[in-house]
């Protein structure tokens, strides 16, 4: 009895040391499934903050080099020196200037990542971020252990003066803490990387809207107010003043540079009205704004007077418009196509190999995929055909042959002269008052700018085989203001639309149907004139047989204000000409753009790498 009870006590001792080993096991195998959701949580977050990285930081980084890069020198950062291989021998004013950059694009991207709550993947736990390019991010010091080098020049050429063909990049250090929770785990993963950016000319693309005289015209009396009806969702600029009637919507950046006799180049009188009119107020100095500059409201007889500003500057600098298109012939001769004279139609579509243009869904794709981009121009009775896949190697059909022109298209073409019709491919007869049915003009692969000396009119749809955006800016019944949603950002195709001398015309004659452009016409692209409108061609005439709305996605830079149609006052209901319906293309304030599109006298940044030199982790 005695060796039977000492064998229960054995046994027990042995079956409750398995028990106690067995719970331990699957604690501790609890404890490494925790360990490694984390980290991947937190890897899941470094990912997040590199997307950030390349598309909210880029965004700011470009507002601020705009602002703080060299105009007139030879470096955009770091002019102190003459050297031609870099900024300056020693590189030490590179250093600060690059600095004085870190520190404003830290206290910017604090604005958007501190109060941003975390995120939450499906598999459990909590993810965050903090980018550091000072020795502060959010209030928190640079983890132990940790530093930051200065930012240094990488590469490029010096310009001369003004010059748009120099690109250089310069890069800023950075520290990325990306941390993972659950429960009552955590891990961190530290990056130490270099934020990498190329540093250009900025482009007129990068405007939603940019007037050099608010006004329809030189006559005095032809103000242009923005209304309840205007909705803006990207940047506006005016080297004149703006006028506000009710609670027109901005969802992007204004700025005025206030002067009140703007000349071709510069301000021919003095910067006096730095400020904006107000219905039934007359002119206000933005520091006299009741109740202050970034929120003015005034309420009178004819309503409240309260434009929506995300941002504004009363200030700004005054932008010059180009005085020739000079780097546009160039470019189209070095390897583009260039037009002698007037050209009687310009017809672009993206097709299969054999020509035949894509087949819309009605919801906003094609198919098939495009294999080509097709150009066809039409002077007198002769017609040239020219098309690229995404090699971008040119090829004319020649005989009934397409035969190569042993280059890489640049995406410019050049015409000497006007154009009397832009267009893309026809709508179906069938559907040929649905914009949705139109074809696609651009394939998702092509990148073009039109340049003509004078009058360039579009008469047909202006699609990208793959936009950015879709919809527009909508106004709620509650008065708020619902943006285009803008999901596509990473897409390629790109229109520039741009005349020296003439008008962009929206093609609504009378007198000769073929210059009309169907109605609800749908055009993607930047339209740009140096000394003329935008604007829809005879927008006065044809009363009560209203076209629609022109449905663009892209911006309009033009000397004065384009008009597009006319209404009746007493209803709001148009009566001729055009509805306005705009969406701004969000990747042109990331610094895409039309190739060889106009550039303005500030820098702007062309593309930005990330590079991760290595990382930590650590489990606390």
């Amino acid at each position: 009895m005695l060796y039977a009870l000492l064998l229960m006590v054995v046994v027990v001792g042995v079956g409750a040391l398995m028990f106690a080993r067995t719970v331990a096991e699957i604690q501790h195998s609890g404890d490494d499934a925790a360990i490694v959701q984390t980290l991947l949580v937190a890897r899941g977050a470094a990912n997040l903050g590199g997307q950030v990285l390349q598309g909210a930081v880029r965004k700011e980084l470009h507002e601020i080099v705009e602002t703080r890069s060299s105009t007139t020198g030879r470096w955009s950062f770091g002019n102190t020196g003459s050297s031609a291989s870099s900024p300056v021998p020693n590189a030490t004013s590179v250093v600060n200037d690059l600095n004085g950059v870190a520190q404003v694009l830290q206290a910017s991207i604090d604005s958007i990542l501190c109060s941003s709550t975390d995120f939450s993947p499906s598999t459990g736990g909590s993810g965050r971020f903090v980018v550091y390019f000072t020795g502060t991010a959010c209030g928190a010091p640079l983890p132990s252990g940790v530093s930051l080098p200065g930012g240094r020049f990488v590469e490029g050429n010096p310009r001369g003066g003004a010059s748009s063909a120099a690109e250089q990049t310069y890069a800023i250090p950075f520290v990325m803490v990306a941390e993972g929770s659950l429960g009552q785990y955590r891990r961190n993963v530290v990056i130490q990387g270099e934020y990498r950016f190329t540093v250009g000319r900025g482009s007129f693309a990068k405007y939603a809207l940019f007037t050099n005289v608010h006004r329809m015209n030189a006559n005095q009396n032809s103000e242009v107010w923005f209304t309840e009806d205007t909705l803006f969702d990207g940047p506006v600029h005016t080297n004149n003043f703006f006028r506000f009637f009710r609670n027109p919507w901005f969802g992007g950046k204004v700025t005025s540079a206030g002067c009140g006799d703007p000349g071709d180049t510069d301000c021919d009188g003095s910067f006096n009205r730095r400020g904006a009119e107000f219905f039934g107020e007359g002119f206000v100095r933005w520091q006299d704004m009741r109740p202050d500059s970034d929120n003015p409201s005034y309420t009178n007889g004819s309503g409240t007077h309260a434009p929506s500003l995300a941002e504004v500057d009363w200030e700004a600098a005054f932008v010059a418009l180009p005085e020739n298109n000079q780097d546009q012939e160039q470019a189209a001769r070095d390897g583009g196509i260039r037009v002698n004279g007037d050209v009687s139609q310009l017809r672009l579509y993206a097709a299969d190999a054999a020509g035949n243009p894509l087949v819309p869904d009605g919801n906003g794709g094609f198919t098939p995929t495009a294999t080509y981009q097709y150009i066809e121009v039409l002077r007198g009775s002769t017609t040239t055909r020219y098309r690229y896949g995404p090699d971008l190697i040119l090829h004319q059909l020649q005989s009934g042959q397409w035969v190569s022109l042993n280059r890489q298209f640049n995406g410019v073409i050049y015409v000497d002269g006007d154009i009397e019709r832009l267009t893309g491919p026809a709508r179906s007869p069938s559907n040929s008052s649905d914009p949705r049915r139109a074809p696609p003009a651009l394939a998702r692969f092509a990148q073009i700018t039109i340049a003509a000396d004078d009058d360039i009119r579009i008469t047909g749809d202006l699609k990208y085989e793959d936009p950015p955006c879709s919809g527009v800016p909508t106004r709620n019944a509650d008065g708020t203001v619902t943006p285009a949603t803008c999901d596509n950002l990473d897409a390629v195709n790109v229109l520039g639309i741009y005349t020296q001398d003439g008008d962009v015309l929206i093609g609504h004659n009378n007198s000769q149907s073929s210059y009309n452009a169907p109605r609800n016409v749908t055009i993607h692209g930047v339209l740009m004139t140096s000394s003329g409108r935008v604007e829809v061609e005879d927008y006065d005439q044809d009363r009560n047989d209203p076209k629609g709305a022109v449905n663009l996605m892209g911006g309009i830079i033009e000397y004065y204000y384009g008009a597009f149609g006319t209404f009746n006052s007493a209803t709001g209901n148009q009566v001729s000409g055009y509805d306005r319906k705009f969406t701004y293309d969000q990747r042109m304030s990331m610094g895409i753009e039309p190739p060889f599109f106009p550039t303005v006298t500030h820098d702007g940044v062309k593309d930005v790498i990330v590079f991760s030199y290595g990382q930590r982790e650590q489990v606390y």
